[in-house]
């Protein structure tokens, strides 16, 4: 379950797209650009991370639904995945399937709990383990923070406004991305200025380590279309690594098309669910 464990770390990061600041975001933040972000279609690009995340949020509130595909590095394993997203505050789920150094691996959050398909089945005819927080289970308790940050953090804009506070849009370009037009969002982060407004434990540690390593800062790349819906995100960033207690070095790509499209996210039937060892 260690090595299964590590992958899901890694993934479910990828997944929360970086859910490493206050959940708060920025309410009420006020827009210094007075346009829509992203330079296409007569808009003007967004000056602020508050104005692109209004923007995107905006959008993403009436198209809430994704197909995404992911790419990522994570504590030296390289990892791959596509599913669907739908984002509805609280209510938010997600349908994946990963592939990993050790197989493929299904995963399903819905309802706030996240299920999870492993290559070998735990108990025999039942392939899914649920992982709950609210479980007294040990490993579920470690594993349920990050599915408690996948619960709140699966709308894209979740990214920027945890960033406002420590980070800056440091250049705009208008870029043609998979037959798009799009504008593109140089985005540096501040990682004391991160580490500051930090309210998770386990994420102000890993930034408290990353900063005495010697890191300042990291970079975030987005891509917004026409629509100011995003089409792609990249970061490079410390993540703590809950299997080993380690800050690990965490590179992702996510890609979104399908925006709007009906998706069907269900949990797996009950008899085919195992109870989660303990460690």
């Amino acid at each position: 379950m260690r090595k299964a464990g590590i992958a899901l770390s890694a993934f479910a990061l990828a997944m929360t797209l970086g859910a490493c600041g206050d959940n708060g975001g920025s309410e009420g933040a006020a827009s210094n650009s007075g346009g829509n972000s992203g330079g296409n279609g007569g808009s003007v690009a967004a000056a602020s991370l508050a104005d692109l995340a209004k923007s995107i949020g905006e959008q993403t509130s009436e198209t809430n639904t994704a197909h995404m595909k992911i790419t990522a590095d994570a504590a030296g394993q390289k990892l791959s995945g596509e599913g669907d997203l739908r984002m509805s505050g609280e209510d938010a789920a997600m349908s994946m399937d990963m592939t990993t150094p050790e197989g493929t691996i299904s995963m399903v959050l819905v309802d706030k709990v996240f299920y999870i398909k492993l290559p070998q089945e735990l108990e025999p005819g039942k392939s899914w383990v649920k992982i709950d927080s609210n479980d007294d289970n040990p490993l579920a308790q470690a594993l349920g923070g990050m599915t408690d940050q996948m619960s709140k953090n699966a709308d894209p804009r979740a990214t920027l406004e945890q960033f406002e506070k420590a980070g800056e849009i440091t250049d705009t370009k208008e870029e043609e991305l998979d037959g798009k037009q799009t504008t593109h969002y140089s985005i540096t982060v501040d990682v004391e200025k991160l580490a500051a407004n930090q309210e998770d434990p386990q994420m102000k540690s890993a930034m408290d380590q990353a900063i005495e390593a010697g890191l300042k800062d990291f970079p975030v790349e987005v891509w917004i279309d026409e629509e100011d819906l995003p089409v792609r995100i990249t970061l490079d960033m410390p993540t703590p690594n809950p299997a080993t207690g380690k800050t690990e070095a965490v590179k992702m790509q996510i890609d979104y098309t399908d925006w709007g499209k009906q998706v069907d996210i269900t949990a797996p039937p009950a008899g085919e669910v195992a109870e989660l060892p303990s460690s």
